[in-house]
């Protein structure tokens, strides 16, 4: 009867220190479980952070005009410039559209604007600011833009993509106007030179 006794003492001892390692084990898992939320919240929460501080793409200026601070531009050339009409307004509607103020329901009709006015800005360049160099990154515009209404005009196109050309374009502006402040530099200063 002392066996009996002992060996089902030894049996329940067994089973509650399996009901204990079984709760411990429990309570560990819920621990770790705990942890691991609110290491993945924290986590989440800084890496929205980083991409509330640090923008995914360039910011343009505003006005997207050419910023002369610090650009020694023939008077006479910057006036041509500044009379250039065309270029406005193709500055205006490329703001609009990398600002996302153009609604997607119209982005077909405000892509044929844009044709339109990079032909226009081909066309009416001021004479002495036409150099082989611009005209080339004008071309570059209007490729950029028959690219972005190809990338529009595929059936279920991502909007990412849309995205990726519209940056694509607005690279080809700003080439296009790092390319003008340096033709009115060097213009302006062979000016001075011829007139020395």
């Amino acid at each position: 009867m002392k066996t009996i006794n002992l060996v089902i003492g030894a049996a329940l001892l067994a089973t509650f220190a399996n009901c204990k390692n079984e709760e411990s084990k429990e309570a560990q898992v819920e621990e770790q479980q705990k942890v691991k939320t609110v290491d993945s919240t924290a986590a989440e929460k800084a890496r929205y952070a980083d991409a509330a501080l640090t923008p995914a793409k360039p910011v343009m200026p505003e006005n997207y005009e050419i910023d002369w601070e610090g650009v020694e531009a023939d008077e006479e050339l910057k006036m041509d410039f500044d009379n250039w009409v065309a270029y406005r307004t193709f500055s205006e509607s490329l703001s609009k559209l990398e600002l996302k103020e153009v609604p997607e329901e119209e982005i077909t009709d405000y892509i044929t604007q844009l044709e339109e006015e990079s032909t226009s800005l081909e066309n009416t360049i001021p004479e002495r600011l036409l150099t082989e160099e611009v005209m080339e990154d004008i071309k570059d515009i209007r490729e950029e833009v028959a690219d972005l209404r190809r990338v529009t005009e595929q059936p279920g196109v991502d909007e990412s993509k849309i995205g990726n050309q519209v940056e694509e374009l607005v690279e080809a502006y700003q080439d296009l106007n790092e390319e003008l402040k340096e033709t009115m530099t060097k213009k302006g200063s062979t000016l001075l030179d011829d007139n020395q």
